[in-house]
């Protein structure tokens, strides 16, 4: 039965043991980072293919506009512009493909304004292919009554109209004019939504990564995080705010997970952190045992509350239990626990003084050891150690061991 009342020592690591901590944290996130990079990756390849085929199906619209401009006074602006949108350059980087986001999106607009000059110049020739023409671009949008429901509505009302009034030259124009500026408003508010859904798409896949690489550390590590399953839940529910179309709603949300991963991440390298620093003391406690005369119980390394414990024997084959405590508020630490059987209580005049001279010469000779593997510890306490100096013969005989280490 080990005691309960521990001995302990607070100890520090050395720069080489720091350095080693380090280390851990630092190849930690390079694997982090490498696995970030394969996600941008994949993320930046997708969204080049996205820009690539925007590009060639507006390329393909322009070419159909010239085809049926070509006899019209807008004919050649027209072949210009689709010249000018088949010619842009495939992106090759984020910034890249940012700076041909926004080369689109300029050439869809000159491309809606000249579709509808050309519509307008049909008007005056021919009803039914000007109202053909000036609903083309809607063809291929994506998601229009859903991203855009009021303005899908107002372009099939006018629509309605405008096919009723097909043959009427006066009233038509008029309607006609109308519906065009329906649909450039309808155009104008679904692309800007679709590129917010993008953006918030992006975020929460790269919200999804990060959560992702962080749980698989902290489950390599045996690391509870409590809040896993809810997390990945969040971001599976979330995921479906792509078809929602709430966005506000989708950009608070985004906002609140951002700030639990955070969250999640800075908790978890905290304890991968203190795992790291109770593994190097054991490492060097593991080194430093035999020196002192002490052997390590194979197979007694356990976690317990946020603690390592294993056991040491003594020569005699009494054991010693040793706790290693890292960044609990208290410092690291080492506390044993014997079986007491060295520990007398002496009654002076200042009161009961507990006394533990062979295992505090043990430790003592371990704590020694320990400082050569690159922990330092300030002595060894436990309670009810006695405030006066060590018996002058035995603090003569270690000054003397000490010298002659320093000469050495």
């Amino acid at each position: 039965m080990m005691s309960g009342s521990p001995k302990y020592t607070t100890v520090a690591l050395d720069a080489a043991r720091r350095a080693q901590v380090e280390a851990a944290r630092r190849r930690r996130e390079e694997e982090r980072r490498r696995r970030r990079e394969e996600a941008r990756r994949r993320r930046l390849d997708a969204g080049i293919a996205a820009a690539t085929a925007r590009r060639d199906a507006l390329t393909a619209r322009l070419r159909h506009l010239a085809d049926t401009s070509r006899a019209l006074p807008q004919g050649i602006e027209v072949t210009a512009e689709a010249a000018r949108v088949a010619a842009l350059p495939r992106p090759a980087d984020e910034a890249g493909l940012a700076r041909t986001g926004t080369e689109l999106r300029g050439a869809e607009r000159r491309a809606d304004a000249l579709t509808a000059a050309v519509a307008g110049e049909l008007t005056r020739r021919e009803h039914g292919r000007a109202l053909d023409l000036i609903l083309e671009p809607l063809r291929e949008l994506v998601d229009g009554e859903r991203l855009d429901p009021a303005g899908h509505r107002s372009v099939a009302a006018l629509r309605a109209e405008a096919q009723d009034r097909t043959g009427d030259a006066r009233r038509f124009a008029e309607t006609h004019r109308r519906l065009g500026g329906a649909v450039g408003a309808h155009l104008e508010t679904v692309r800007d939504r679709q590129g917010q859904l993008l953006r918030l798409a992006t975020e929460t896949d790269e919200l999804a990564g990060r959560l992702a690489v962080v749980l698989t550390d902290a489950e390599a590590a045996g690391v509870a995080v409590t809040e896993a399953a809810e997390l990945r839940a969040e971001v599976a529910d979330l995921r479906g705010e792509r078809d929602a179309g709430n966005l506000s709603r989708w950009e608070h949300r985004v906002d609140g997970l951002r700030r639990r991963v955070e969250a999640v991440t800075a908790d978890v390298d905290a304890r991968l952190d203190q795992l790291e620093r109770m593994a190097v003391i054991v490492e060097a406690a593991s080194a430093a045992l035999p020196a002192a005369g002490l052997r390590v119980v194979p197979g007694s390394l356990t976690e317990r509350d946020a603690t390592v414990v294993f056991v040491a024997q003594r020569a005699d084959g009494s054991a010693i239990e040793l706790t290693v405590h890292a960044d609990d508020g208290q410092g690291n630490r080492l506390e044993y626990r014997s079986d007491g059987v060295d520990t007398v209580v002496e009654t002076s005049p200042d009161g009961e003084n507990a006394r533990c001279d062979l295992t505090e010469e043990l430790l003592e000779r371990f704590h020694a050891q320990l400082d050569r593997q690159g922990v330092a510890a300030d002595g060894l306490h436990w309670e009810g150690k006695p405030g006066r100096p060590r018996p002058p013969a035995r603090q003569a005989q270690e000054r003397a061991g000490h010298d002659d280490r320093n000469r050495q």
